[in-house]
């Protein structure tokens, strides 16, 4: 049996009336760095470390229920002229604050003020570690959400596996990912993605419109042109989750902390582009199968 479509999850969405998005806000200057909310990446930047990155990212997709939430914040040199620099510069600055906003309609209401996580500075002269190769900085923050979603809480530590058994599942679960979306199978790329979309469609809210714009962003893999999958090369393994979550990142100048998981397309409108496809997997518990999750 098939399971809903992806455009009708808006319908099982709960809670729509306190519908808190959190966000990231996130400035960071002179090094490269990598955010973790709850051990799964939110956003990073690893290539030329000479300017300031700014972005604001939603994270309520890794927000699985309310209380104590972990932050991980890793600082590193970067890039200079496409070389790896070696040690961190004295001049790193980091503005990370967390807060939450409420959409009426076409309105947006602040509705949780910032929540500080890291400030660094140099007027506040509080940058230690300039000169290390690496600098990590830790902690907490509580969220309120009215959902509670199992996504991966429950499920197997893969770190405790055989890495060399787990990489071929992996490859097995990418395999397949490129086999769906090459031959344009819209059922079966529906029944994979539909867990992972369920549990975002409910973590941020969406309505039809909001549902919808998900599943075109699968329909334009449908409908390009042309498609070919990109050989899964120069990766390393990564855990996140707590070991709960594992995928393929490249580790390649400029490339390094993308997926593997990577496509040559051309779209409907004849555009050339490289897709890369964030891919988290996860085996439940009593489970001997990856499947997509986040």
């Amino acid at each position: 049996m098939n399971n809903p479509s992806i455009p009708d999850l808006y319908k099982e969405v709960q809670f729509k009336d306190q519908n808190t998005n959190y966000r990231a806000n996130v400035q960071v200057g002179a090094c490269n760095f990598s955010l973790l909310i709850n051990d799964v990446p939110i956003v990073q930047y690893l290539e030329e470390s000479s300017g300031t990155f700014n972005t604001t990212s939603p994270i309520n997709n890794v927000i699985l229920k309310s209380g104590k939430q972990t932050y991980k914040l890793i600082l590193y040199p970067g890039y200079k002229d496409g070389q790896p620099a070696t040690a961190l510069s004295e001049n790193v600055l980091v503005d990370i604050n967390i807060e939450g906003f409420r959409y009426r309609g076409y309105a947006v209401e602040k509705v949780v003020p910032p929540v500080s996580l890291v400030n660094i500075s140099a007027k506040q002269q509080n940058f230690k570690q300039a000169g290390q190769p690496v600098a990590i900085f830790e902690g907490v923050f509580d969220i309120q959400v009215p959902y509670d979603i199992t996504g991966w809480s429950e499920s197997q530590d893969l770190r405790k596996e055989d890495p060399d058994a787990l990489l071929k599942e992996i490859l097995a679960a990418y395999k397949e990912f490129g086999d769906i979306v090459t031959t344009k199978d819209s059922v079966r790329l529906s029944n994979l993605v539909y867990q992972k979309e369920k549990d975002y469609a409910q973590a941020l809210f969406l309505d039809q419109e909001g549902t919808k714009k998900q599943w075109d962003t699968y329909s334009s893999i449908l409908h390009a042109k042309k498609l070919e999958m990109e050989p899964i090369e120069n990766y390393k393994l990564k855990f996140y989750g707590k070991g709960r979550l594992v995928t393929l990142e490249r580790i390649d100048y400029p490339y390094a902390g993308q997926p593997a998981l990577r496509a040559d397309v051309t779209d409907a409108q004849g555009e050339e582009y490289t897709e890369y496809y964030f891919y988290y997997l996860h085996k439940k518990a009593g489970s001997n199968k990856l499947e997509l999750i986040h």
